[in-house]
């Protein structure tokens, strides 16, 4: 499996890690077989969740901008393509896995960073937590199922909002918005983790399986009508990050200037 991504099944739980701390986590092809491993086998009958997390101090911020600039300047818009096309896999995946999945959020977790840990079904947060739909900041579009996932959580207002101005909310207002379901104390996560493990890895495999029917059908998706919103919002930001608003948003970024868009 890729460096990038580890995965362990152990005890009955599965967890899959995002390993780029020097990046804080953010994303590049090069996990894509990682994911899809960690999907294909968190579907085993012998897992009864799946926890999501980053190694390191943050969560994931988002995407590699680094790489995004260096592939938009050289026109590979295949391999952007295909990154994008990861993103509303992994989403649909985790969304349709019939499993628990638990995302375990501290530090920075923006943009498609936030986009992961929004398809899960839980999410818990330590007080130094920054979850941020920043794409707007740089003029782009939520991916990697972001846009559907967010609205899945919060009212329209709110996920307008939230995806209009960018800016990041603390654990704390994260919790009362409904984006995390609970904030602990760093020095506790490690027991508030295993203690949720263990309620999972002794529960009813069968019941897990329908309650994530239920979850998906009552946010009114079929697996099918999901797969198609991703679809809609990879080809929103497949036509955004073509725009010299986007590249002058990213140069700004990594200049660390404010940018000037047209």
């Amino acid at each position: 499996m890729s460096e990038t991504i580890r995965f362990e099944v152990r005890d009955r739980i599965a967890t899959l890690t995002l390993n780029r701390p020097d990046k804080l986590n953010a994303l590049v092809p090069e996990m894509e077989a990682g994911f899809r491993e960690a999907l294909r086998r968190s579907a085993e009958p012998e897992v009864k969740a799946l926890f999501l997390r980053g190694e390191g101090r943050g969560f994931c911020a988002g995407g590699d901008l680094g790489w995004i600039m260096k592939a938009v300047a050289e026109e590979r818009w295949a391999e952007l393509n295909g990154l994008l096309r990861l993103g509303s896999d992994v989403a649909h995946g985790l969304a349709t896995l019939p499993k628990p999945v638990i995302a375990v959020l501290q530090g920075p977790c923006a943009g498609a960073g936030l986009s992961l840990a929004l398809s899960a079904d839980l999410r818990i947060a330590t007080p130094d937590a920054k979850l941020s739909m920043a794409f707007i900041k740089i003029a782009l579009h939520p991916d990697w199922g972001g846009s559907v996932m967010l609205q899945r959580l919060v009212n329209p207002g709110t996920a307008a909002e939230l995806m209009f101005g960018g800016d990041a909310v603390d654990a704390e207002r994260a919790h009362a918005l409904g984006l995390v379901n609970q904030v602990v104390d760093a020095e506790v996560l490690e027991d508030v983790v295993k203690v949720t493990a263990r309620r999972f890895a002794h529960g009813p495999a069968g019941a897990f399986s329908r309650i994530k029917q239920t979850l998906l059908r009552n946010s009114g998706f079929t697996p099918e009508l999901l797969r198609q919103r991703l679809e809609a919002e990879g080809e929103q930001m497949s036509q955004a990050i073509r725009t010299p608003d986007a590249a002058e948003g990213m140069r700004a970024f990594l200049e660390k200037r404010a940018p000037r868009f047209a």
